[in-house]
């Protein structure tokens, strides 16, 4: 199956879409006159939450039949979804989510917008355990080579509230910088609409300056992945595989594929 253009995107289907920036991502999906899909174990709750509009369907993340139908029939994929903070389930569903959606595609490329989090480069910390299975979602969904865009915002509302600006960077290389949820769920959607955001990882956060007015150049002016790199462009070196838990190094196995080079 061929990617869709972004003028073909229509129906995307949201993990972890009853989050606060999945609610975000659907509101804004929405406006431009899209169809989310919302993958919850709850649907009722998420009827309460989510906007008018928005499709829900009941399932989980651990049952591959429920997936699978979450995906029949759409576009694209978001993925905002996490486990709460401190519950320890980072494996599960942090990290469990990716390969559950591309087991799902079964080798369908649509466009798939990863939410992942600075700081999944660096050593060390309170967060690491957490930041860890992120990094290996990012790495599993690089090889696949499906057509992605993998976005690392960085803390929320972290007095961010005045800045206008969505300030997109790479490398992973600051540690704390506040950003507003808006900005990261336009970043998202764009991300998604943009040819020219494929096969780049960035961070985003909030800043003083001008809005975004020109996409497509923002995300063209990133560097893309190097095909072939489990990690981003300009990421520290990650763990060689054969030093990741078994569970990572099987998932590699099965769906790792040479991704073709992003267009600049």
């Amino acid at each position: 199956m061929t990617q869709p253009a972004p003028s073909d995107i229509n129906r995307v289907l949201l993990i972890g879409g009853t989050g606060s920036i999945g609610r975000l991502v659907a509101a804004r999906l929405l406006d431009l006159g899209r169809l989310p899909r919302v993958l919850t174990r709850d649907p009722a709750r998420a009827r309460r939450s989510l906007p008018a509009g928005v499709e829900v369907v009941a399932g989980e993340l651990a049952d591959p039949t429920a997936v699978r139908a979450a995906v029949a029939g759409v576009d694209a994929v978001v993925m905002t979804h996490g486990a709460p903070y401190g519950s320890g389930d980072y494996a599960a569903v942090d990290y469990g989510a990716v390969p559950a959606v591309l087991d799902a595609l079964d080798g369908h490329r649509l466009p798939v917008v990863l939410m992942s989090s600075i700081g999944v480069t660096a050593t060390g910390g309170q967060s690491r355990e957490l930041l860890e299975w992120k990094r290996r979602g990012e790495r599993l969904l690089r090889a696949s080579g499906l057509p992605y865009t993998i976005v690392r915002p960085g803390w929320f509302d972290a007095g961010s509230s005045s800045h206008q600006q969505v300030d997109l960077r790479q490398g992973d290389l600051t540690e704390y910088g506040p950003v507003r949820r808006d900005h990261v769920a336009e970043t998202i959607v764009q991300a998604l609409l943009t040819p020219s955001a494929r096969g780049r990882t960035v961070e985003v956060f909030s800043a003083d300056g001008p809005i975004i007015t020109d996409w497509a150049g923002a995300f063209l002016a990133a560097e893309p992945d190097r095909p072939g790199d489990l990690d981003g462009a300009r990421d520290r070196p990650g763990p060689r595989p054969e030093a990741e838990p078994e569970r990572v190094r099987t998932d590699l196995q099965r769906h790792a594929h040479i991704p073709p080079t992003p267009d600049i």
